[in-house]
């Protein structure tokens, strides 16, 4: 089964849970259908989804006081795969300055 592990991040490497008191929330789609939605952690900003399967998915970052309000990414995972992503926010323009991934196979 494949993990996706996601964190946001501002421009200093600290984590970012949130904007104007609401915490930023993660979605996932698997072949374009909704299969999951958490808010990131109050304290490390980081969503986990775990067990999923194989196949192709976007990885939704939302929060209506950032630009753009959704930051989205599309990977395909296979079912021996770990994927982190890291959303990078500029904290007091509340921009998104990039996207960061990383992908680690299982033995």
């Amino acid at each position: 089964m494949a993990e996706i592990y996601v964190a946001i991040w501002n421009q200093n490497e600290v984590a970012m849970s949130s904007v104007d008191g609401e915490l930023i929330v993660v979605l996932v789609t698997k072949d374009g259908r909704f299969q999951a939605q958490q808010s990131v952690t109050v304290r490390q900003a980081t969503a986990f989804f775990r067990n999923l399967e194989a196949g192709d998915y976007t990885i939704i970052a939302r929060h209506p006081s950032l630009m753009p309000i959704e930051a989205r990414y599309d990977v395909g995972l296979g079912a021996e795969a770990a994927f982190g992503i890291r959303f990078v926010y500029n904290e007091a323009q509340r921009r998104l300055l990039r996207i960061d991934t990383q992908m680690r196979f299982f033995s």
